[in-house]
């Protein structure tokens, strides 16, 4: 029951803003980084858009623990759900979470925390930008103590790239390609540049693909990538935000989860490549358009099954 009103009282609350105007630009960027830590561009771990085996990361996820979690802007709590609201059921993929709405079209959600919050949502506690909302932890759905970090706008309608009207940070790498995958039924095989490869029909191409992160290890995904076929342009997407299009999500390229990712790698297609000599030509950026691009030049011989 408590589930249910919970949700009604989330509904009300959206419906209250619907004639609020949105923020301008300026007014975004006037939103903090929602964890009172050190050196912000090491600790982000995972960014916007990447895969989630079958789902797209929808925030950023920032490592951290036993650190406060701040208002990233003038709000008031919309939900909260603590394990310790209901503590004989399971805690969710969130784990302990709070949505916080800044008026105007914009919400935010702040998802792992560790400590149960003083405040609770039926209070209808107004809060100013950085107040504490709790601290960093590892409850819910988590391999590891950080902050996932949500921001909606539009009154939930997308879900943006939180690096967008963030404070900016440093990212002083490029993206890393490695080899293409040809994938058949169960088993896959790496195509380099100058391979030879036997084919009978198209089968599933992908492509080892990764933003370095600023500390040591972090592999984080791109911001955009773009796949050309012998010339020709197969397919660009980018990662700005990701809104509900016919009951599914998509990203800004209006590409879907499945359309952009084959078991974790970044997806080409499956087309049906002629005999003779290929080239496929991948490009990927990061958010701040640092580029690598890779062309694979390979030939195939026709087959017939």
């Amino acid at each position: 029951m408590k589930i249910i009103c919970r949700w009604l009282y989330l509904q009300a609350i959206l419906f209250s803003f619907l004639i609020q105007p949105i923020f301008s630009d300026t007014h975004q960027r006037s939103f903090i980084w929602p964890v009172k830590t050190t050196n912000i561009s090491d600790k982000l771990s995972s960014l916007f858009g990447e895969s989630r085996g079958d789902h797209f990361h929808n925030g950023l996820d920032i490592s951290s623990i036993n650190e406060p979690v701040l208002a990233m802007e003038d709000g008031k709590i919309l939900y909260s759900r603590y394990k310790s609201d209901s503590p004989f059921e399971e805690t969710l993929g969130p784990g302990n979470v709070v949505w916080l709405s800044h008026g105007r079209g914009y919400l935010s959600a702040y998802y792992h925390m560790k400590a149960k919050s003083r405040k609770n949502v039926f209070e209808n506690l107004d809060l100013k930008k950085g107040e504490k909302l709790g601290v960093t932890g590892n409850t819910g759905h988590s391999s590891g103590a950080h902050l996932h970090f949500v921001i909606a706008s539009h009154y939930g309608k997308k879900i943006i790239n939180p690096l967008d009207v963030l404070p900016p940070v440093i990212d002083s790498h490029r993206p890393i390609l490695g080899a293409l995958i040809l994938t058949i039924g169960e088993n896959y095989t790496y195509i380099n540049d100058g391979d030879n490869i036997n084919l009978s029909q198209g089968y599933p191409i992908s492509i080892i693909a990764m933003d370095r992160g600023e500390k040591s290890g972090q592999k984080r995904g791109l911001h955009g990538i773009k796949f050309s076929l012998n010339g020709k342009p197969v397919k660009q997407s980018t990662f700005n935000y990701i809104s509900l299009f016919k009951g599914r999500w998509v990203n800004d390229s209006g590409i879907s989860f499945d359309e952009l990712f084959f078991r974790g790698n970044y997806y080409l297609g499956s087309p049906d490549l002629p005999a003779g000599y290929n080239t496929v030509t991948v490009e990927a950026w990061d958010y701040f358009e640092q580029t690598t691009r890779k062309e694979f030049r390979f030939h195939v011989n026709r087959i017939n099954r």
